[in-house]
């Protein structure tokens, strides 16, 4: 059940900063936190980071297919593989933040920038590079923990040796 938690709180919480972002940002203008962080809007109709412009309406149908076979995959996965659990959780929340604006504006709203990295991205955006470094990482570390489980029931199924 937490996955799903976790699912809507990434997806809360970058509504949440875009509805900021819109009321705050646009009036206020670009917004200087510090040297390595800058707040100021940007609308992209591509995909991250601005690239392919004009292609919003295709990704987003092919985010609605993504994110189906992920909740998919994510109640089939077993509840042993929390690590690839939880990125999964952030992957699909982030994913379907960026969905709906695909869908209601034809546009994702982008307002955090910092000279770290190039181009302009929102919380969900970071929920999703989190998500999917989160996911790879419980492939990589617990699958130990699935071949082991593997292993002990197929040795509980075999008959004992006389």
């Amino acid at each position: 059940m937490l996955p799903f938690f976790m699912i809507l709180l990434a997806f809360g919480l970058d509504r949440l900063s875009k509805w900021w972002a819109a009321a705050y940002l646009v009036e206020q203008g670009p917004t200087e936190i510090h040297p390595f962080l800058t707040l100021y809007p940007v609308y992209n109709r591509g995909i991250a980071f601005g690239v392919a412009q004009g292609i919003g309406l295709i990704v987003g149908w092919l985010s609605v297919g993504v994110v189906f076979a992920l909740l998919i995959y994510l109640a089939r996965l077993p509840r042993s593989m929390s690590l690839m659990r939880m990125g999964l959780a952030l992957l699909i929340g982030g994913a379907l933040g960026n969905l709906v604006d695909r869908i209601t504006a034809g546009q994702v709203l982008d307002f955090i920038a910092t000279p770290l990295r190039p181009g302009v991205f929102n919380f969900a955006d970071v929920m999703i590079y989190a998500g999917i470094f989160l996911a790879v990482a419980g492939a990589i570390f617990q699958r130990a923990d699935r071949t082991v489980a593997v292993e002990t029931a197929e040795a509980e199924e075999l008959p004992p040796i006389s």
